[in-house]
């Protein structure tokens, strides 16, 4: 499984890791960089309610810390108001607590939104899901007369996913290198690919889409991002950089496990917030908040961004390998498996900083949860689960269990 997909690496750590429920552990959540060069408008929030904090959201997000991340920071947003809960520090030599409005790096919950602009193009009536990506991408892949927009945006269309080559083993190598979406296709084409037709989380497939929104539009991606998801939903303090690698705002410190490293030795967990993120861009490389995302996902399934047709196709998912967690992949979007039924947003993962973002049904309840670290290892598994327990005990009201068995359960 590629290394930087959400919650994969995580999902497959579970085969393998002794799985125990979640255990406090460690306690509470301001760290600057300098100012991008073209900086978002900036708003200051509306005070709202405070929203009651959800039973044992405490014990889980303290289960998330212990199970190895730095901080956490979770952001419940409903009509009982705005619950803001940390655990943790923003930095390990410092020891600051979270920023309770930290920005970072959302990974591939830029999918999302990447895809909410294909589809609105397709509302528009200037593209079709099932057109192939040929046609308006001539010569960038092998095949490209067959494999269809549909396909790049629920990761069946049989590309290899280009961060799994050699170029992408170590982020502080990459990490300050300039690629070009050129680039990044020729890097996945080098690699075997997997069947079409089947679920392959394929990074690939969205640098096209993004290639694909500038080809219809004429505009930059951020740009249509901005104007067509951003500026309708509020999200204010969100953008899509190209190699700017710093994070305007209160954020926490980005960290990453090196591979072959041993995470008992102290210091093993490096800093890695700064990031030249054209390696990500349309797959995974927006900045933003909890409470833009929070924002995002209202507007998304409030209908204020696509019609409710193309909505329903966007969380009409494909299986994936990791059922029962991440059970199916639509449009853009993942559904989580909670106690209480699938709940539909999405995870995302890249050095320094992992999201897990989920919404139900109109948009009306939502949360977001942050951890500032990103690591492959088998403790990868025990955070998942305890970031899951978390989104479990705000949607449902109860611990999460794996199905068939008890949270002690393997």
């Amino acid at each position: 499984m590629p290394p930087v997909k959400g919650a994969r690496m995580a999902v497959a750590a579970l085969a393998v890791a002794g799985l125990s429920s979640p255990l406090p552990a460690v306690a509470q959540a301001q760290r600057q960089e300098p100012t991008a060069a073209r900086p978002a408008q900036e708003s200051a929030e509306p005070r709202r309610a405070r929203h009651e904090e959800p039973a044992g959201m405490r014990q889980a997000l303290d289960a998330t810390v212990a199970a190895g991340a730095p901080g956490v920071l979770a952001r419940i947003d409903d009509d009982r108001g705005t619950w803001i809960g940390t655990s943790g520090t923003a930095d390990l030599d410092t020891r600051e607590p979270m920023p309770r409005e930290a920005r970072f790096r959302v990974a591939s919950v830029t999918k999302s939104m990447v895809a909410t602009v294909v589809l609105q193009l397709v509302q528009e009536g200037r593209l079709s899901l099932d057109e192939p990506i040929g046609k308006r991408l001539p010569g960038w892949i092998d095949g490209g007369d067959r494999i269809t927009v549909r396909e790049l945006l629920n990761h069946t269309g049989g590309l290899a996913t280009y961060d799994r080559a050699p170029e992408f083993a170590d982020p502080e190598q990459y990490g300050r290198r300039t690629y070009t979406p050129r680039q990044l296709v020729d890097e996945a084409e080098r690699l075997p690919r997997p069947e079409q037709g089947r679920f392959a989380y394929s990074n690939t497939g969205y640098i096209l889409l993004g290639l694909l929104v500038e080809k219809v539009t004429g505009h930059e991606l951020s740009a249509e991002l901005d104007r067509r998801i951003f500026r309708p939903a509020g999200m204010t303090r969100s953008y899509l950089p190209t190699t700017w690698d710093g994070i305007r705002g209160p954020h926490a410190t980005g960290y990453h496990l090196p591979t072959g490293a041993d995470p008992g030795l102290p210091g093993s967990l490096r800093p890695i917030t700064r990031l030249n993120p054209s390696f990500a861009w349309a797959a995974y490389g927006e900045v933003s908040d909890a409470r833009d995302l929070n924002r995002f996902y209202q507007a998304l399934f409030g209908g204020r961004l696509v019609g409710r047709q193309l909505l329903t196709q966007m969380r009409t998912g494909v299986t994936t390998p990791q059922a029962p967690i991440f059970p199916r992949y639509g449009l853009g979007l993942e559904s989580v498996g909670l106690t209480c039924g699938e709940t539909w947003g999405a995870t995302g993962s890249i050095p320094g900083y992992q999201t897990f973002s989920f919404a139900d049904a109109t948009g009306g309840r939502r949360m977001t949860l942050s951890v500032n670290v990103q690591r492959n290892d088998r403790a990868v598994a025990q955070l998942l689960l305890s970031a899951v327990d978390a989104l479990n005990r705000y949607f449902c009201g109860e611990p999460y269990r794996l199905p068939g068995g008890t949270a002690k359960s393997r």
